[in-house]
C-alpha cells in the first residue's frame, strides 16, 4: 500500500507541477504517401524511373510508403524577436510485406532566431542546426535541383531594399562506411575525420517589374583534410557552384527557368561532394524550365531539363567521362467540380555517355482521382491508376534499374531483362499539410 500512495503522490504532484509549466504550442506538419498496386503481368507493383539524373516522372510511379513529420515549436518571444524551434524525421519502406522495419531518420532539428535587428537586419533570420536549407525543386519529377541540407548556421533574410540577402557555412564528413579518398573511408585512430566546407550565397526575389523576378545562388566548397596514420595528406576536392533562376507568373501559376554551372568538389545542386578525394576534377552545367499553370477546370504542370557532364576521376586514374541527358514532360487535370477530376501524365528520360548510343525511356499514366479542391496543389489525393512504359535496347542492355521497388525499372517481368515494356495499375495516397 505505501508503494501504491507513493506512486500516486507522484502522479499528483507532477500533474499539478504541469498545470503551472508554460508549454510551447507545437505545430504539426509533414508530408506522406502510400498505396497499393501490381504489375500488369500479375508481378509485384513497378515502378519506371528513367536514366539521366534528372527525377522521375512520379504520378502513379511511386511504389513506397514515405513520410516526413515536422514538429515546430516558439520556444520564446524577446520584443519583436522569436526563437523557434523546427524538427522533422522522416522514414519509408518498400511495400514488399504488412510488417517492415524501418529506422527513422532525423531529417531535420534547427532552431532560429526571428527578426534579430532593425534596418537591413529588422527581418533577418539567425540559424544552426541541421536542416533542408531552402532547396528549390520540381515537383512532377521529385526532382530536387538545389539541395543544400545538413549541419550548419547562417543568417538569413537580409533586406537589402531590390533583394533578400541569406549566408550560411554547412559541413560534412565522409563516414557512413562510404568508400572516400582514394577508395578508403579516412577516419583517424585519435578521432579525426576529413571534412568538407560549403558557403551558401544567395541573393533572392530580385523585383524585375513586371517581369518576374530573379534568383542568384553561389556555392563554395571548400575541401579540408588532415594527415592520416602514416603521414599522408588526405583532403576533399574544393569546387563551386552557380545558380540562377528567373520566375513570373502566367496562366494562374508561374513559369520558372533555371541555369547551373558547377565545378570539381561542388554538385549542380549546389551540395558538397564530401566524397570526392583532392584531385577530382568534374564541370557540368544545366538548364530547366518548370511550368505550373491554374486556370478554370483545368490546371497542371510541364517540365524541360537538358544537362552535360564531364568527370575526370583524376586519384582513380579515369580520365574524360562525358555525359548528356534531358528529359521533357507534362501533367494535366480536368477538375469537373472541388473534388473528382480526371488527368494524366507523359514524360520522357535519356542519357547518352562517352558518345554511346542513348539510353532512353518513355512513361505514360492515366488517373482518376478525388482531392480536396480543384488546384494543382490541392492535397490530400486519392488517385486510381495505370501506368506504362517503353524503353529502348541500350537501356535494357545496360542492366540499369530505375527504381525503389522489387522486380522494378527495366526487369520488371519477374527477371526477364530482355523486356522492353511494362505496366502499372494500382491506387495511392498523397498528402501534406
Amino acid at each position: 500500500m505505501k508503494f501504491k500512495f507513493s506512486a500516486i503522490a507522484v502522479a499528483v504532484a507532477a500533474a499539478t507541477l504541469s498545470v503551472g509549466a508554460q508549454a510551447a504550442a507545437v505545430d504539426f506538419h509533414g508530408y506522406a504517401r502510400s498505396g497499393i498496386g501490381t504489375s500488369q503481368d500479375g508481378g509485384s507493383m513497378a515502378c519506371f524511373w528513367g536514366p539521366g539524373g534528372l527525377g522521375h516522372f512520379r504520378l502513379g510511379n511511386e511504389c513506397d510508403t514515405y513520410f516526413e513529420l515536422a514538429f515546430d515549436a516558439n520556444l520564446a518571444e524577446k520584443g519583436d524577436t522569436k526563437f523557434n524551434l523546427h524538427t522533422m524525421v522522416a522514414a519509408g519502406t518498400q511495400q514488399l510485406q504488412d510488417w517492415e522495419q524501418s529506422a527513422p531518420a532525423w531529417r531535420q532539428v534547427w532552431a532560429e532566431a526571428t527578426n534579430v535587428g532593425s534596418g537591413v537586419l529588422a527581418t533577418a533570420n539567425i540559424w544552426a542546426g541541421k536542416r533542408y536549407y531552402k532547396r528549390q525543386d520540381i515537383h512532377m519529377t521529385d526532382f530536387f535541383y538545389n539541395a543544400v541540407t545538413g549541419p550548419g548556421a547562417g543568417l538569413e533574410n537580409m533586406d537589402f531594399g531590390f533583394a533578400k540577402g541569406s549566408v550560411a557555412v554547412l559541413r560534412y564528413g565522409p563516414g557512413y562506411g562510404s568508400p572516400a579518398l582514394d577508395g578508403q573511408t579516412v577516419n583517424y585512430t585519435d578521432g579525426g575525420a576529413t571534412s568538407t566546407t560549403n558557403l551558401d550565397m544567395r541573393l533572392e526575389a530580385i523585383q524585375l517589374g513586371g517581369f518576374g523576378s530573379l534568383d542568384v545562388m553561389a556555392n563554395f566548397v571548400m575541401g579540408q583534410g588532415r594527415e592520416d596514420s602514416t603521414g599522408t595528406e588526405k583532403s576533399t576536392a574544393d569546387g563551386w557552384a552557380l545558380t540562377g533562376q528567373h520566375t513570373i507568373g502566367v496562366l494562374g501559376g508561374f513559369n520558372r527557368v533555371v541555369l547551373q554551372f558547377a565545378q570539381d568538389g561542388a554538385g549542380l545542386d549546389g551540395s558538397a561532394k564530401w566524397w570526392a578525394p583532392d584531385g577530382y576534377e568534374a564541370e557540368g552545367w544545366r538548364f530547366l524550365d518548370h511550368l505550373v499553370f491554374d486556370s478554370g477546370a483545368w490546371n497542371g504542370s510541364a517540365t524541360f531539363g537538358y544537362q552535360v557532364t564531364n568527370e575526370t576521376y583524376a586519384p582513380w586514374g579515369m580520365d574524360g567521362k562525358d555525359t548528356t541527358a534531358w528529359n521533357l514532360g507534362a501533367r494535366v487535370w480536368y477538375h469537373f467540380n472541388d473534388l473528382y477530376s480526371i488527368g494524366g501524365e507523359y514524360g520522357h528520360n535519356s542519357s547518352e555517355t562517352d558518345g554511346q548510343e542513348a539510353r532512353s525511356m518513355d512513361k505514360i499514366t492515366f488517373a482518376a482521382q478525388i482531392s480536396a479542391g480543384k488546384s494543382f496543389w490541392a492535397r490530400p489525393a486519392i488517385r486510381a491508376y495505370y501506368t506504362y512504359a517503353t524503353w529502348n535496347d541500350a537501356l535494357a542492355n545496360s542492366g540499369y534499374k530505375g527504381c525503389t521497388g522489387r522486380d522494378c525499372g527495366v526487369a520488371i517481368q519477374n527477371g526477364n531483362t530482355s523486356a522492353d515494356s511494362g505496366g502499372t495499375y494500382g491506387v495511392q495516397f498523397e498528402a501534406w499539410w
